[in-house]
């Protein structure tokens, strides 16, 4: 562990121990190592078989229940959102939805949306419970079926979820050109709505109107990653964008290592961290909230240095959830991930980093080597955490700070054929910040 990273060993709902993380008067959790795998053993391709993540829970994960057509008493399909089964969402993508525990119809149909319904094709996934007993809350079911190389790139597809007698609406979303083809493409980022739920339903209906092609988001989502009504309000002030756009998630510290984390969300293995190919652009998720702090230094460095080295992409974008440069003193900068991550990224050509966890937006400096460099010599360092939580207005004076500005926001970034083109907008669509990077 980091300097000033107190260990306290509680318990909770029999689950594993717990790490309790006093950092400027704020309590973090960080579950210790349990030696075993959050979600089913990794993988390289995207699998169709659903597996029940066990999260910061004991055990190893089982197979989720296949399809059955049952329907329980409330077999609606809610908090419905696209996933990411595996790197190349040009090819596949998951569809996942919560419904009653009884319930256990998981279909999707699908078919490019012209067309649709006349020519769409029914895949089978699986269903699993999680959660229960924390906080006062019973097993959760949720739904998830991936459609694994059945995509084809630049393409709009429309769908549907549940089955027979309990269908969703039906979405529409479009995949991305294949790996390493280049088109213009506009992301949204975001972070810290931490049960903000009005504040999040109006922010991300902004983003939205910019109709972004992909959403990032740096971490904290809920309050508390094991309760599961946070997560179904969250959801719930997501409306049908997040059935619309794939949203990138970074663990958050507040997430927990929950296992409503992993059930919610589908990932690329190990989930944890993971990479995406968009187009000609690079995207690694990382984990900052860790069982072995050790993986920062070793698992993650490595997977970083072994995704950048081995990748072509022009454009390489990280996110995770704790900065390794921030100006606002009340997380303050975190150390030890610039000293493991912040060589990697600067040496390896990543343009930019998105996190959140101080409830501000920030922009450092272009920075190589720890010093002040040129635009395009080096990276750039955002901080997002506006999307709801409370806001932090403390900040000191640094060498590598730019823009500091501790108010709720969001980030629209174009990415064209030479420039990276941002813009950082407040609640009420003023510009608090506007900057463009070389591609």
């Amino acid at each position: 562990m980091g300097p000033g990273r107190t260990a306290f060993i509680p318990c909770l709902n029999g689950g594993p121990a717990l790490v309790l993380l006093l950092a400027a008067g704020c309590i973090d959790f960080y579950p210790e190592d349990t030696g075993g795998p959050s979600v089913h053993p990794q993988t390289t391709a995207c699998q169709t078989e659903i597996w029940v993540p066990t999260g910061n829970l004991p055990g190893q994960p089982l197979p989720a229940t296949p399809h059955q057509a049952s329907l329980g008493a409330a077999p609606t399909p809610y908090s419905v959102h696209l996933g990411i089964p595996e790197r190349d969402l040009s090819r596949s993508v998951s569809m996942v939805w919560n419904t009653d525990t009884a319930t256990l119809s998981s279909l999707v149909e699908f078919g490019p949306a012209d067309g649709f319904p006349d020519n769409a094709e029914q895949v089978e996934g699986a269903s699993f419970l999680y959660g229960g007993g924390v906080v006062g809350e019973g097993p959760n079911r949720v739904h998830e079926v991936r459609l694994c190389e059945r995509l084809t790139p630049g393409t709009t597809y429309s769908y549907r979820v549940g089955g027979q007698g309990a269908w969703s609406p039906i979405y529409s979303f479009t995949t991305p050109g294949a790996p390493g083809s280049f088109s213009s493409f506009r992301v949204a980022m975001a972070g810290d709505s931490r049960g903000a739920y009005a504040t999040w339903a109006s922010l991300l209906a902004a983003m939205d109107s910019h109709q972004p092609d992909l959403i990032l988001f740096s971490g904290d989502m809920v309050e508390l990653g094991v309760n599961q009504e946070e997560w179904d309000r969250w959801f719930e002030a997501t409306g049908d964008i997040l059935a619309r756009r794939i949203l990138v998630p970074a663990h958050g510290n507040h997430e927990f290592l929950a296992q409503h984390y992993f059930a919610l969300w589908s990932l690329p293995e190990p989930e944890e961290y993971f990479a995406v190919d968009w187009g000609d652009a690079l995207i690694l998720a990382l984990n900052d909230t860790v069982r072995d702090s050790n993986s920062i230094s070793t698992t993650q460095a490595q997977f970083l240095e072994r995704e950048l080295a081995a990748s072509a992409a022009p454009t390489r974008i990280a996110l995770h959830h704790q900065p390794a440069y921030s100006t606002c003193t009340t997380h303050g900068s975190d150390l030890d991930l610039r000293l493991d991550w912040s060589p990697i990224f600067e040496n390896n050509g990543v343009d930019f980093v998105l996190a959140g966890h101080n409830h501000i937006y920030e922009r450092s400096v272009p920075i190589a080597n720890g010093r002040q460099v040129e635009p395009g010599q080096g990276t750039v360092y955002l901080v997002s955490g506006g999307a709801g939580a409370p806001l932090y207005t403390n900040v000191e004076g640094e060498w590598f700070g730019a823009v500091a500005s501790p108010q709720e926001h969001y980030i629209i970034a174009d990415f064209g054929p030479d420039s990276i083109e941002f813009v950082v907008r407040g609640l009420s669509g003023e510009v608090i910040d506007r900057f463009s990077l070389p591609r």
